[in-house]
């Protein structure tokens, strides 16, 4: 990584007091060359200046730096997978009056815990069982949580969802679409830091015990040694037995392979085997 983003990424640190030195040096350069073409400066000395002495800069830099694309049921597959077989089987044993416990890592503005909160609904319904559901959702980005938190989205972010649940789980409301307080209830928008040194998992979920992780595309914009460190943390989380939903560019760390069976070839579902490392 060139010396001028190593210094950007180590000013940024220093600002916000949240660790920007994880990101992988790809994304760091490619981002700060963007806002140096769009800047139209000189180089990326130049650019370090200016981000030092413009009070917004930081704010835009860090936005841009914390990819925030989402969207309802992207990666279709992984969804259907989760669907017809992973929901089935975490749904089928839990008792009347008993819980599930998922975690939505760097969720960005919500569509992928709404996401899970209908399939979990639709599979409840089919088979006629109803456990207490505790859906995390957490991002270190308050603003985005915030969009979660009021469950507004532009009809783009819909793409993925079906006529059906459109009509069962959405509210046509303005220029956009509203998700039903049945969806939102079984989510629980929190801020957390996946690059905190000092947490493995959400406070506010009692740091941990989930049957359900969800961090999809969030590992692969970090370098070797934060991407172990944060994959440790979620293993740390996920109950034996639990299910783990990568992203499709991402990967299980050699050392946790025995620990994790992959469910099917495709998909990047994994299971928590019972015994093994914890």
């Amino acid at each position: 990584m060139g010396e001028p983003v190593v210094e950007i990424l180590s000013f940024l640190t220093d600002y916000f007091g949240e660790d920007f030195q994880s990101y992988s040096q790809s994304l760091a350069e490619k981002r700060v060359a963007e806002r140096v073409k769009q800047l139209r400066l000189p180089g990326q000395t130049e650019y370090h200046q200016f981000l030092r002495h413009d009070p917004g800069e930081p704010a835009c830099l860090a936005r841009m730096l914390r990819i925030r694309f989402s969207s309802f049921f992207r990666d279709p597959l992984q969804f259907e997978l989760l669907r017809s077989q992973i929901m089935t089987s975490l749904s089928s044993t839990r008792s009347q009056g008993g819980f599930l416990r998922c975690w939505s890592a760097a969720c960005a503005g919500g569509e992928e815990a709404c996401s899970l909160a209908i399939v979990i609904d639709e599979t409840m319904q089919l088979l006629e069982v109803c456990p207490t559901v505790q859906i995390f959702a957490t991002d270190v980005a308050e603003d985005a949580l915030e969009i979660g938190r009021a469950g507004y989205y532009a009809p783009g972010s819909l793409g993925g969802v079906t006529l059906r649940q459109l009509g069962a789980y959405f509210t046509p409301e303005g220029s956009g679409y509203r998700v039903s307080p049945k969806i939102l209830s079984m989510i629980s928008y929190c801020r957390h830091d996946l690059l905190d040194p000092n947490t493995y998992a959400p406070p506010e979920s009692l740091f941990g015990g989930f049957d359900l992780i969800s961090c999809r595309n969030f590992l692969m914009y970090l370098d070797p040694q934060a991407y172990l460190r944060v994959f440790d943390n979620l293993f740390r989380a996920l109950n034996p037995g639990g299910v783990l939903l990568l992203g499709k560019a991402e990967a299980v760390p050699d050392r946790y392979h025995a620990h994790l069976a992959r469910i099917f070839e495709c998909g990047n579902l994994y299971r928590k085997l019972q015994t093994g490392r914890a």
